[in-house]
């Protein structure tokens, strides 16, 4: 095997072995293998602004370290959406086509979804971040998840890769590091413009006739180099070519113009829209614990679906749609007492990492006690369930088998009451708190 083609079998290898993980982890399969996704570019920067780590922000600086350096491989072996636009184009068999440069699109959009991040609302990374996406589609079967899947095969098949290079926003960034990166992909002398090489890329992005291969929007895929004969793709450093100055200056004040624009009008949406927020912080759901209040979770939750998927007790469920906040549904069951799962494997940082012990005191609803549904009460017949399956001890039975009011000094609101009444109208009953605190005094999450 040629070189050349090497590069490009590895690439797809790692790909490939990538998005197996991602559909395991999606699945709930696979153990620990959630916590890889947390390399995701997009949700490590959610994370270091919704729920600051040192992890977090190594990872963004490690890709975009490795970006500067090689380009836009994150692209194309770590986003499982961009791998499977390329499974996409593959079965489509179209050829790639040049495809125009939109650049001022691409800025005026990141620079949106970005100053919203900055101002503490995810609301257009919930649309456009390709983890996300992925999420909902590989996750749930909703509309949240149907739509975007249907508006990515048509942009795959009409122009490929065209979604991360007009739209994305993290691809958008990634592609600005890129551009100023120090190993460039190039035309060196020995092209004949042959045409071969802009019929294998997805990203449209290599003009032969212009001698010209666009590092910004090129995703690292290396179909190119594979599929050039005379080996006239090639990394190297940057030549100094330089444009006329008042090109140059033009360009800049122009798309740093779209770019300030962009954010500016991100920061601006952000104020309203999370306002807007305290309308959805009214109905007061069940949150997983670590979410903290409906509000600073509904500005920060990308509705990816992972902590869905991994929940063991399933009682994770997605908003109505699938395009929103997720919540607890406990008439499914109860939240574990030996599980933080959804903490740990949340990559945006909307459900804060919790350690066992501190998911253990975390109060995320609290029960309530209807003496007028309960069988020991209404029947004479003994029970005590809820007692024996109250993990915290806040149900306790009086010295004739009957319950006494659930302590709410004690209460974590678990569920695990309600789960085990065998009351047809359940006495016992969970109910949603404003806000998630930590017992035994040390406030609220």
């Amino acid at each position: 095997m040629k070189r050349q083609s090497l590069w490009k079998a590895l690439r797809i290898a790692a790909a490939a072995f990538f998005l197996l993980g991602c559909g395991a982890a999606f699945a709930g399969i696979g153990g620990g293998i959630a916590e890889m996704l947390h390399v995701q570019f997009g949700p490590a920067l959610m994370r270091c602004l919704a729920a600051f780590s040192a992890g977090a922000l190594a990872t963004a600086l490690g890709i975009a370290a490795f970006t500067f350096l090689f380009g836009r491989f994150y692209c194309a072996v770590l986003c499982p959406f961009g791998i499977l636009q390329d499974a996409i184009g593959f079965l489509s068999r179209r050829k790639g086509t040049a495809v125009p440069n939109f650049r001022r699109t691409r800025y005026a959009v990141a620079g949106t979804a970005f100053g919203m991040l900055a101002f503490g609302w995810t609301a257009l990374f919930l649309l456009l971040d390709p983890y996300s996406n992925f999420g909902r589609i590989a996750g749930s079967f909703t509309a949240g998840s149907v739509i975007p899947l249907i508006v990515i095969v048509i942009l795959a098949v009409w122009k490929k890769r065209i979604y991360c290079t007009a739209i994305c926003p993290v691809g958008t960034l990634l592609g600005l590091i890129a551009k100023h990166g120090v190993f460039r992909l190039r035309l060196t002398d020995r092209c004949v413009k042959c045409g071969m090489c802009v019929k294998v890329c997805p990203a449209g992005c290599i003009d032969p006739h212009n001698g010209t291969l666009d590092n910004e929007r090129c995703v690292r895929c290396m179909n190119c180099v594979s599929a050039c004969r005379l080996q006239a793709v090639k990394f190297a450093l940057p030549e100094r070519k330089t444009p006329p100055v008042d090109q140059a200056r033009r360009a800049f004040l122009i798309n740093g113009g779209v770019l300030v624009a962009g954010v500016a009008a991100g920061m601006v949406l952000a104020k309203t829209g999370m306002g807007k927020l305290a309308e959805y912080a009214k109905r007061f759901l069940i949150l997983p614990p670590g979410a903290g209040d409906a509000e600073r979770f509904a500005a920060r939750c990308t509705a990816c679906q992972l902590c869905t998927a991994n929940c063991p007790a399933k009682i994770i469920v997605p908003a109505p749609g699938g395009d929103g906040p997720v919540s607890l549904d406990l008439s499914r069951g109860a939240c574990r007492f030996d599980c933080n799962r959804c903490s740990q494997v949340c990559p945006t940082g909307a459900i804060r990492s919790l350690t066992l012990a501190a998911k253990r005191k975390t109060k995320i609803a609290e029960a309530k006690f209807n003496p007028r549904s309960c069988i020991v009460f209404q029947d004479g017949e003994k029970c005590g369930k809820c007692a024996a399956a109250c993990p915290t001890g806040a149900i306790t039975l009086r010295a004739n088998g009957t319950p006494r009011p659930v302590n709410a000094a004690l209460c974590i609101g678990c569920g695990a009451c309600q789960a085990v009444c065998p009351a047809p109208g359940k006495a016992m009953t969970v109910h949603e708190i404003e806000r998630q605190i930590v017992l035994n005094g040390k406030g609220a999450i």
